[in-house]
């Protein structure tokens, strides 16, 4: 019987003044010795002593299963922290994504302007509208002549007169062939 059913008794023969409960008499051997037969009066108490070996057992039992919750619970802190860093590390990835998708934007779109800027109908339209200039009516282009003076850097001959001379056409109507003999001059 166990102290939850009902009709165990504490009886007052179980608790008499001259049976302690650790005799100081008995020797090493008789702590360590099996005990012996219980009778059914002993087998309804419950109290009996625990040999050291067994309590040590239980301790060790007590000490691996703390440990290993204890191991649990470091390792899952240390799961949840390492998914905090992933997701912290994704927020940035994403925020560096979306700045260099707006910046390669922004690039694009100052390469259309400066493109713009560039073309030369816009340059022609400026040069006549807001700075007053006009087209000439004739361009004399000189032939480039490879004579002995001026290899040597010496002055043109005198009488040397350029070869022809060609009109100039009106707005940007000829630039394709005008264009490649522009390309070494800044």
């Amino acid at each position: 019987m166990t102290p939850a059913e009902p009709g165990w008794e504490v009886e007052a023969a179980d608790f008499l003044a001259d049976s302690p409960l650790h005799d100081s008499d008995l020797s090493q051997e008789d702590y360590y010795a099996e005990p012996a037969p219980e009778s059914p009066d002993e087998r309804r108490r419950h109290l009996r002593l625990v040999r050291e070996q067994a309590r040590r057992r239980a301790n060790g039992r007590r000490l691996l299963v703390s440990g290993g919750i204890a191991l649990l619970g470091i390792f899952c802190l240390g799961l949840v922290t390492f998914h905090v860093l992933i997701a912290e590390n994704q927020f940035t990835l994403d925020r560096l994504t979306q700045t260099a998708a707006t910046e390669q934007a922004s690039y694009e779109k100052l390469r259309l302007q400066v493109a713009q800027l560039e073309a030369p109908a816009r340059i022609v339209s400026d040069a006549e509208g807001r700075l007053d200039l006009v087209q000439p009516g004739s361009v004399t282009y000189l032939p480039a002549t490879t004579s002995l003076a001026t290899k040597a850097g010496g002055p043109e001959p005198a009488g040397s007169a350029p070869a022809g001379s060609v009109t100039a056409p009106q707005g940007d109507a000829d630039w394709p062939s005008i264009k490649p003999y522009l390309s070494g001059s800044p």
